[in-house]
């Protein structure tokens, strides 16, 4: 019985037998422990209530951007619109030009189509520059020279500022004021050389010159139309024009 004893001391004190056995148990037991926790710490994150409100922002700028879209194809709409009035609007001032001149003009001797600019100016600038144009196309021309003035002078370089000088320059032109439509026609090539109504100002500055008798200097400027703008409608004009010169002199 002692030695029985004895031997089963040693082996209860050798190492790697059961104790080892239950500190491994243990320690898989505390791992499963910490996963649990942090398990349950990402549960609550996602119910919480900072998630909630990061899916109603989500929500919230989904609803913003389709607004947008409408808002812009509204846009679209009405650029398409104005286009197509103002393209309108331009036929009948050219007949009330020719008819200053004392010719008939035809609907394709109009000036180049006016363009709505599509970086869409300000509103505030847009309905000044209508207002003036509204006033040009009507016929009151004293109107629609003070407007354009004020335009001017409130929008610098605004997106149709280039266009508020041409036509400035035209209704003093149907005026029958040729030197002032003159140097503003002049001004419209000097501060904006890239603008679409360059070439429709150097056809009007032969115009005024050849109104003001000056018809060297009209003549200059209409082969400088023929040489820059051959075979279109400018081209034709310009030619027209130059035959008058040729028997006026």
């Amino acid at each position: 019985m002692l030695a029985a004893t004895m031997i089963l001391i040693p082996l209860a004190l050798m190492p790697g037998t059961a104790g080892a056995q239950d500190d491994t148990v243990f320690a898989t037991q505390s791992q499963i422990r910490q996963l649990d926790r942090r398990l349950e710490r990402i549960e609550r994150v996602l119910d919480s209530s900072a998630m909630n409100e990061l899916l109603q922002v989500s929500e919230s700028l989904n609803r913003d951007l389709r607004e947008l879209r409408g808002e812009v194809e509204t846009l679209r709409h009405e650029v398409n619109r104005l286009s197509t009035r103002q393209r309108d609007q331009f036929r009948h001032l050219d007949e009330r030009v020719a008819a200053v001149e004392g010719g008939a003009a035809a609907p394709e001797a109009a000036p180049r189509e006016e363009v709505v600019d599509l970086d869409l100016p300000e509103a505030d600038e847009q309905a000044a520059y209508q207002d003036a144009f509204d006033n040009l196309m009507a016929g009151d021309y004293t109107t629609a020279m003070r407007k354009l003035e004020r335009f001017i002078e409130d929008y610098p370089d605004g997106s149709f500022t280039a266009n508020a000088w041409y036509w400035l320059a035209e209704a003093k032109y149907a005026s029958g004021e040729f030197e002032a439509a003159l140097e503003d026609f002049q001004r419209l090539r000097e501060d904006f050389p890239e603008s679409d109504k360059s070439g429709d100002a150097l056809l009007k500055i032969g115009y005024s010159q050849y109104e003001l008798e000056n018809f060297d200097a009209a003549r200059e400027a209409l082969e400088a139309v023929r040489a820059d703008y051959g075979g279109t409608t400018l081209d034709r004009l310009a030619r027209e024009r130059l035959q008058r010169i040729d028997r006026a002199q």
